[in-house]
Formats: structure tokens, C-alpha cells, sequence
């Protein structure tokens, strides 16, 4: 281990509260070169002062206890000395620790837009360090953009990395949020280094703040500096448009590109998505300032988009910027015909008035809010539901809600519930409901829906199916009969024919489709005829739904025939280009039925609610009648004084809550209705607008007025109040200061919302006189509307609106490293800039690290047995006399073995020369004369052998014997 690593303050953080006492160090150096630092370590120091009172209490202990004397009062003072001490020693805290030669290292790697072209030395230099570190070394690759994602977790078993896996947002840099999630890496009482490879150039989050923090926990952070390359670049970066223009005023626009080389581009510029502007410009290198004039011709709310395109531009996202204006002149009125001249007599009624009105079919409706927001009120004459995408419907429901637009629906055979419009935005904002509640009894009805499930109905197609079918099970009466098929290649009975006992159960099953498999129409349509031709009821329908072609050729001709003779009735609907739309087609007139062309999914809910609701109740009253008119009519009744004309025909509807009803019909159902929805007002008219249904209404001297009355009457009227809104941008988070012309503090509720239609989270708080500040997070460039609006007593009495321009984000500008950034962040991090990651291994720099062992359980389980063995001692006599006796017999067993061991080991040698003596015994013939063999030192002969045996007996007997009696004497 290397001196940096011994050097300076323990790094061992993971303390208990208290005061820390080092009680023994041990430094042992092993012969490779590396020291283990080993100490005990005292968490709770003053649990040592136990030792006072217990010295005390063992003294006592052995002054008063007279009844034991000798050994067994020595070891019971012992052992409990023993036992307290253990216990003190264990509450104390002691915890064994030594050093550890791991090193932690979490690399950070800036993977924003700036940084792309370094990607590959990144990854080669990040490959070299991991290729070098000790097998106990861990470490952890982290990539951050807008946020910050784990690449490799922190793992001693990381190897070289080929390539970054994760998805990042590469428009913004937040190196603070990749520094937190390094730092995260680290368990709580572990050194760490966090490595940092970037340009520097941050424009989200904090970095320094950030490496102060990871620095005071005991982290170090380095960092690896680079140099952002960019080639070739064509970049918008500025776009200006008078905020206000006045009807029929040339509109200077103005812009600046900047280019990095001599180039030819295209210059585009849109209003409210029509093009006004398109011309092809010389870019020089450098600054380039551009001019144009356009006449505005509509007033109201407009956006206005930016755009320069170039060939040798490689860096589209700096080409285009955003920009608003507002044109002041006479109100706007939008009206959408579901048919030419459904609204003809509307616009009659109109021209009187000091209103301009517009006149569109569904299929020209805008698909941006701005374009909204730039009429006072929109009129839908008879327009099906499967017509608008359900984004243009949130865009209108936002203008109302949020913006003040009004909105009026007028009736007809494509309008309300016959339109389809059930659970729909536009629902919401209406004040009638579609569904037709506590009516006469309705026909008997059975439904069965057959619904293409293959392989390319993946994705929203099968999503917006199942919730189309979801809708259609709503619209239904428990008593009503519903069959659900879906088919691929096969037909598979999601729901068996029968009576909708319960609605949760059947959603749960029709929610349960999924896409997968071929095309077969024929089989499951046959399935579902034939499940409806033996049930009695009054009207029996089919509706089919693919987006393909069948996979075979019957002729349905006759099948289809048969079955609308039987009063089985079929409405086809086809999704996307690659169905059989002339098959479906004739299918559906031949089935007596309606064919319906998608190639918006998003519409094939509206349609199938429309089918259900065709089928299941009869919508459509024309029963010729005269409307009455009610107490709520205010103003209004002062029309109908001489009278009110015949209606020939309206569409049933039930009231919400809040409505107001100014005219119904016979069966109270509502003729006219109106009510407050957010800060616009809406109104229902459920007959038409073209007589058909309407009679003499058209004709009525006082159509005219009426009619103006009505879309005036759906106009903001809050009085407009002036605001003074600047901006402050820092990374994707936009400042709002917003001041008060007047300076006066009022209540005020703000709504942001996006040219796209999607809210912003967004709240004003005061902060002087008259003084608001908000702020929302921009992820996307673009236009942000925001309303305003002052309210007295709950009551809006005021109103604002402006937007608010978010340019795109300044990674995609030129900017060289940020040397001044980098050198902060390592100085706050405790590090140092470094060129590479030769060194991001090496714990120099590093505090030294410590891991643990806590002896609290080990003490207290030596305490334990201590208290156990004096249990004994106190419970069985046991003494020192007692134990010594046991040593001294154990003793003399074992030299009992040792003499037996050496006895026999004599007699085996006795015995072993006297075999050989006898070999060596002369003839008789030459009988010698014996000699007398000296004995040998050490040597017994066989009578000293047998006498000492029979001593030792007696010995033993004598031994035994006294064993016996001291037994006889502890029993008693």
C-alpha cells in the first residue's frame, strides 16, 4: 500500500454517536510491499467508566460472602470479573478495523450534443483504465445529458465497454446531475473517486455545487477536459416579429444566420403553418442579417416559424426559432361545414354585423393551438366526430378552457350522439350530454362487434380498436345483447353473445386484445351472423373493423343478402390504405349499413360510439313541434314575444348540471342550451342550421338577430388587462417576472400551454406590489401561450395573453471548453484537471479507507458461557481443590500409560536376549566354564520386574481405594 494512502485522517465515517477512542493500533507490512493498518476502535468510550461501580460491587462481593472460602470463592469472583467486564466491552462499542486497498472510481462521461464526435475517445480511454485496475477495484460508468442514466453499475467485474447502450437526451448538459449520480454510487462509508470527461460547457444544473458536496462527504473529483470539434454549420439565431400588428400592416420579419463557411440556403417562414415566405439566399461566412415583409390579413393570434436549410449544414437543430404576434381589428368566427352550405343561413345572419367569419370543411382545421386562439368563437354546422382527429378536438377544448374561445355545436344527422361524440373533448366542453338519460323504452338491441386483431394492427391501431369497442359497451343497456369476435388468421370469441350483465367484466375482456397473426374476414363474420339470426330481438347489427384484406376470396354477396333480409344489418370500417376499401364498401351497402374510410386512428373510436348509438336509441326526434321557451331565456325571450316557429326535427340530448336551458322541446329535451366552461362559453343548438330540421326558423324575422346575440354572446367578455412579461433562460428552466401595469396586487391564475396543446405545469407567485414570478421546465423550442387571468370573489374579471418564445437550446450554438468551469469543478471536488485515466485507479489523492468488524455479538456470547460456567461452579460445589484433583488423576493415568509403555518395552528386550543367548549355547563335548555377565546400567532382571509389578498393583489398589472413599464423602 502506498504512503497516500496511510498518510492524513481516517476516512472511517460510519460512526455511532458518541465520542471515538482508538484503543490499540497494529501497522503490519506484508513482504509485497503493502501495509495493513489493523485497530481496535471504541465507538461509546464512556460505557468504560462501568469498570468504577464494578470493581466496587466484585469487591464487595468478596469482603461479605463468608459462606464460600478457598478456590470456589476465587473462581466465582473471577468469572463474574470476567462477565462484567465482557458486557462493558460490548456496550462500549468495540469494533476491530483495518485498512483496505480498493479503490472506487465512478467515471462520468458528457454525452451531450457538443461532445459527439469524442465518443470514441472516451470509450478507448476509459477501455485503458479498466484494462489496468486491481482485481479488487470497482468501478462505475455513468452518462448524462439532460439527465443523468447508469451505463455499468459499480462492479469490480466491469471490463472493456464497446459501445454506450443508453438512450440520452443530448440537448442539454447537466454535469451536476451526473456528478449525483456518481457520488450515489458510493456506499456510506466508502472514499470514492468520481472521474468527470467533458467540454464543459453546462447549461443545465449546478457542477460546482455539486463537487462541493460529493467533496464534504469524502469523494474526490477529477476531471478529464475535451475539446468540442464541430464541422460544417448553418445556424438561425435570431428571428424577430413585431408582437403587435395591426390589420393590414407590412410586417417587418427579421432574422440573423451565422454560417462557418460561404453557402447558398433556403429561407422559410410560416404563419400559422402556411407558408409566406420561401426563398433561396448567398450565406457568407460570418453573421448574415435577412429582411422580410408580409402583409398580415387576419387578426387575432398568430405564430410564426423560422427556418434555413443548407446542404452543407450539419447541425439541423439550430435551424429554425419560433415567434408570436398579435393582430388587433373585428372579431373572428370560425365556422366548419359537415356538408357545403350546411351553415349558409349562419353566414347570412352574420354579414350584418361587425364579425368576420371563416368558413372550412373538417379536413382543413388546424393542428396547432395558435391558429385557435386567433378566433373568437368556433361553430361546428353538423360535423360527424370521425372527421376530427382527437388532437384537433384537445386543441379546441384548450382554446375554450384555458383561452376563453367560444365554441357552438349545431344539430343535424352527423351531430352529438349521431356523430359520434360520446366521452370526447368536445363532450366535455358542450353543455349537453350525448347519452340520452331517462327516456321511454328503446327497441331491443344486439350488437356484435368483429374487430381485426393480426400482426399489423400493432401499436395505437389495436389500442384505439379496443377502446372504440370500450365506448360502444357503455353506450349499452345491461338488457341489450352484445357479442365481441376478434381474428387474425382464426376468429376468437372475446365475449359470448348475451346480455351485458356486467360492464367491468366485459371491458376487462375487450381490453385483453392484443395484435398478432394474418387476415381472414370471412370466418368470424359468418360466426357472428349466424350467433345473430336465432335471437329475438328488434334490431340487430354488425360492425367490422380491419385494416387489411382477407386472406380469402368468398363471395359475400349472398351471405350479407340473406342476412339483411333477416333484419341483420353491417357497417364496415376500414383503417389505413391497405384495406379492401371497395369490398368493405359494398359490404356495407349491401349489409344496409354506413362504410366508413379512416386514415386517422385516432377518429375510430368516435366512429364506432357513432354505429353504437345509430343502432341502440332513437336520437333523432322529428316530430314536428313548437319549442318553449323558459324561464332562463333572459334577454333572449324578448325574440320569441309574437311567438315561436315549428321545428320540424332536433337531436335528443340530456342537460349537464350547470346548463342553462333556454328553449326545449315538447319532452323537455334541449332545443337551445348554453353554459361556462373555464374561461369560454359554449352553446348547444341541437337542430340544424339549413331549415331541413329547423322548418320556419330560417325564414323568422328575427334569425338574424337572434343568431348575432348567440356568438356574441360566446366572445371573451372579461375586460383586457396589461402585463408586462420578460423571460430568463437557463438550460431547459424559463423564469416568468411578470408585472402589473397598474402595480396593484391582485389574485391571479395562470395556464401555460403549448402550441401542441399540452399544459405546462406553471403557478405565479407574488413577490412585490403588483410583482408575479413563475417558472415551468421547456424541453421542447417552440411557442408558449400564456393566459392570465384576475379573478375577484371567484369571479375573472380580467384577462391576459401572450406567448412566450423558447429558442433551442444552446448546446447546438459553437462554444469552445469551458477551462474556467472545469478547474472550478475540480477545485471544489478536491481533485485536479487530468489529462486521462491513467491514474483513476490509484488511491493517491484519496483518504484512506477503512472496513469493520463489530465484536458486540462475540463479547456477549463469551459473557454467556462465562455465566453458564458459573452456574456450575455455584450450582455443582466445583472448587480449585475439586479441579486440581481431576488434573492430578489425569496426570497420573497418563504416567501410568508411560510406565506400562516402557515396562513392556523392557520385557521385549529381555526376551529378545535371551533368544539369542540361546543361539549361542557350545556343545557338551566343549562345555566352558560360565561366567557371571556383568548387569548393564538401566537393565532390571525378570524377579526386580515381577516385584515391581506387584507393587505397583498394590500401589493401585491403595490409589482406587481412596478415590472411592473421597466419592463416598462428596455424595454425602
Amino acid at each position: 500500500m502506498d504512503g497516500n494512502r496511510m498518510s492524513g485522517k481516517s476516512n472511517y465515517r460510519n460512526r455511532k454517536s458518541g465520542v471515538s477512542l482508538q484503543a490499540w493500533r497494529y501497522l503490519s507490512c506484508l513482504s509485497s510491499g503493502r501495509c495493513i493498518d489493523v485497530a481496535l476502535q471504541v465507538e461509546h468510550p464512556l460505557w468504560l467508566f462501568g469498570f468504577i461501580p464494578v470493581a466496587i460491587v466484585l469487591y464487595l462481593y468478596w469482603r461479605s460472602n463468608t459462606r464460600l472460602t478457598g478456590g470456589r470463592k476465587i473462581v466465582l469472583t473471577v468469572l463474574r470479573a470476567l462477565i462484567f467486564t465482557l458486557v462493558i466491552v460490548a456496550l462500549a462499542g468495540v469494533q476491530m478495523r483495518w485498512s483496505v486497498e480498493q479503490v472506487d472510481s465512478a467515471i462520468v462521461v458528457d454525452r451531450s450534443h457538443s461532445m459527439m464526435e469524442k465518443e470514441q475517445t472516451v470509450l478507448s480511454q476509459i477501455n485503458d483504465a479498466l484494462e489496468d485496475k486491481a482485481p479488487e477495484d470497482k468501478a462505475g460508468v455513468i452518462s448524462t445529458g439532460r439527465e443523468a442514466v447508469v451505463e455499468k453499475p459499480l462492479s469490480d467485474h466491469v471490463r472493456g465497454i464497446q459501445s454506450f447502450e443508453t438512450d440520452t437526451n443530448r440537448s442539454y448538459t447537466n454535469l451536476a446531475s451526473g456528478l449525483q449520480l456518481g457520488g450515489s454510487m458510493f456506499s456510506a462509508n466508502d472514499t470514492g473517486r468520481v472521474v468527470l470527461m467533458t467540454d464543459g460547457n453546462e447549461n443545465i444544473g449546478d457542477a460546482v455545487r455539486q463537487a462541493t458536496y460529493l467533496h464534504k462527504r469524502g469523494y474526490v473529483v477529477d476531471v478529464v477536459p475535451f475539446s468540442p470539434e464541430y464541422k460544417d454549420d448553418v445556424a438561425l439565431t435570431s428571428f424577430d416579429v413585431p408582437e403587435t400588428i395591426y390589420l393590414g400592416e407590412q410586417a417587418a420579419l427579421s432574422m440573423t444566420i451565422d454560417s462557418s463557411m460561404d453557402t447558398s440556403g433556403q429561407v422559410r417562414i410560416k404563419q400559422d403553418g402556411q407558408t409566406i415566405v420561401d426563398q433561396t439566399v448567398s450565406l457568407n461566412k460570418g453573421s448574415n442579417q435577412l429582411a422580410f415583409h408580409h402583409l398580415v390579413s387576419t387578426d387575432g393570434f398568430h405564430t410564426f416559424r423560422a427556418e434555413v436549410i443548407s446542404e452543407r449544414d450539419q447541425v439541423v437543430e439550430n435551424n429554425q426559432l419560433a415567434a408570436f404576434a398579435e393582430t388587433k381589428g373585428l372579431p373572428n368566427v370560425l365556422i366548419v361545414e359537415g356538408e357545403n352550405g350546411a351553415a349558409a343561413n349562419l353566414e347570412k345572419a352574420l354579414d350584418a354585423s361587425a364579425v368576420q367569419a371563416k368558413t372550412i370543411s373538417p379536413d382543413l382545421l388546424p393542428r396547432q393551438l395558435s391558429s385557435y386562439l386567433t378566433y373568437d368563437t368556433i361553430v361546428f354546422s353538423n360535423v360527424s366526430a370521425h372527421m376530427v382527429t382527437g388532437k384537433q378536438m384537445t386543441l379546441m377544448e384548450r382554446a375554450v378552457k384555458n383561452f376563453g374561445v367560444g365554441f357552438i355545436m349545431t344539430g343535424g344527422d352527423q351531430a352529438f350522439g349521431v356523430g359520434g361524440y360520446f366521452k370526447t373533448p368536445i363532450e366535455k366542453l358542450l353543455p349537453v350530454d350525448m347519452e340520452v338519460k331517462g327516456k321511454k323504452e328503446l327497441p331491443s338491441l344486439g350488437l356484435s362487434i368483429v374487430l381485426d386483431k393480426s400482426g399489423s394492427m400493432g401499436g395505437n391501431k389495436i389500442a384505439l380498436a379496443r377502446e372504440a369497442a370500450a365506448r360502444s359497451v357503455e353506450l349499452l343497456r345491461e338488457k341489450d345483447t352484445l357479442g365481441v369476435i376478434a381474428f387474425d388468421g382464426t376468429p376468437w370469441q372475446v365475449v359470448e353473445p348475451g346480455p351485458i350483465d356486467d360492464k367491468e367484466d366485459v371491458l376487462k375482456q375487450i381490453r385483453s386484445i392484443t395484435a398478432s397473426g394474418g387476415t381472414d374476414i370471412f370466418t368470424p363474420l359468418t360466426q357472428a351472423y349466424d350467433q345473430m339470426d336465432p335471437l329475438e330481438l328488434k334490431r340487430k347489427h354488425i360492425i367490422l373493423l380491419t385494416d387489411g384484406q382477407s386472406a380469402t376470396s368468398t363471395n359475400y354477396r349472398q351471405m350479407i343478402e340473406e342476412a339483411q333480409n333477416k333484419g341483420i344489418t353491417l357497417s364496415t370500417v376500414a383503417i389505413g390504405r391497405r384495406a379492401d376499401g371497395p369490398l368493405l364498401e359494398e359490404m356495407a351497402q349491401l349489409g344496409g349499413g354506413r362504410f366508413y374510410q379512416v386514415h386517422n386512428n385516432s377518429s375510430i373510436p368516435t366512429i364506432l360510439s357513432r354505429e353504437t348509438s345509430l343502432v341502440t336509441r332513437t336520437y333523432i326526434e322529428d316530430d314536428p313541434f313548437y319549442p318553449k321557451v323558459t324561464a332562463g331565456a333572459g334577454g333572449w325571450g324578448s325574440y320569441f314575444d309574437k311567438g315561436v316557429p315549428q321545428m320540424n326535427a332536433y337531436i335528443a340530448t340530456t342537460p349537464k348540471g350547470r346548463a342553462q336551458q333556454l328553449l326545449t322541446s315538447e319532452k323537455d329535451d334541449p332545443v337551445l342550451a348554453r353554459w361556462q366552461y373555464g374561461l369560454g362559453k359554449t352553446v348547444a343548438w341541437t337542430s340544424d342550421l339549413s331549415g331541413e330540421w329547423a322548418g320556419d326558423w330560417p325564414q323568422w324575422k328575427n334569425w338574424s338577430p337572434l343568431w348575432n346575440d348567440i356568438v356574441t354572446w360566446t366572445f371573451p367578455q372579461y375586460q383586457k388587462k396589461s402585463y408586462q412579461v420578460s423571460k430568463q433562460i437557463e438550460g431547459n428552466q424559463v423564469t416568468l417576472n411578470v408585472t402589473a401595469a397598474d402595480n396593484e396586487t391582485s389574485t391571479l391564475h395562470a395556464t401555460l400551454v403549448r402550441d401542441t396543446g399540452e399544459e405546462v405545469p406553471f403557478n405565479l407567485q407574488p413577490k412585490a406590489p403588483g410583482a408575479y414570478q413563475g417558472a415551468f421546465e421547456a424541453n421542447n423550442q417552440g411557442v408558449y401561450f400564456l393566459q392570465i387571468t384576475e379573478k375577484q370573489d371567484d369571479q375573472v374579471v380580467g384577462s391576459f395573453k401572450t406567448g412566450i418564445v423558447v429558442p433551442y437550446s444552446q448546446e447546438y450554438t459553437f462554444t469552445p471548453t469551458n477551462d474556467h468551469l472545469i478547474e472550478e469543478i475540480a477545485s471544489a471536488g478536491g481533485g485536479k484537471v487530468i489529462d486521462n485515466l491513467d491514474h483513476v485507479f490509484s488511491s493517491e489523492g484519496l483518504p484512506p479507507r477503512y472496513d469493520k468488524q463489530d465484536l458486540f455479538y462475540l463479547f456477549l456470547t463469551l459473557a454467556l458461557l462465562l455465566f453458564l460456567m458459573d452456574v456450575a461452579v455455584r450450582r455443582f460445589r466445583m472448587n480449585v481443590a475439586f479441579v486440581s484433583k481431576i488434573s492430578e488423576r489425569f496426570k497420573r493415568k497418563q504416567e501410568k500409560v508411560h510406565e506400562d509403555t516402557k515396562r513392556r518395552a523392557a520385557q521385549f528386550s529381555q526376551l529378545k536376549q535371551a533368544s539369542t543367548k540361546r543361539e549361542n549355547v557350545p556343545s557338551r563335548k566343549a562345555k566352558p566354564t560360565a561366567k557371571k555377565q556383568p548387569q548393564e546400567k538401566g537393565t532390571k532382571t525378570a524377579e526386580q520386574v515381577k516385584s515391581e509389578g506387584t507393587d505397583h498393583k498394590e500401589k493401585e489398589s491403595k490409589e482406587d481405594r481412596l478415590q472411592r472413599l473421597l466419592k463416598a464423602k462428596n455424595k454425602k
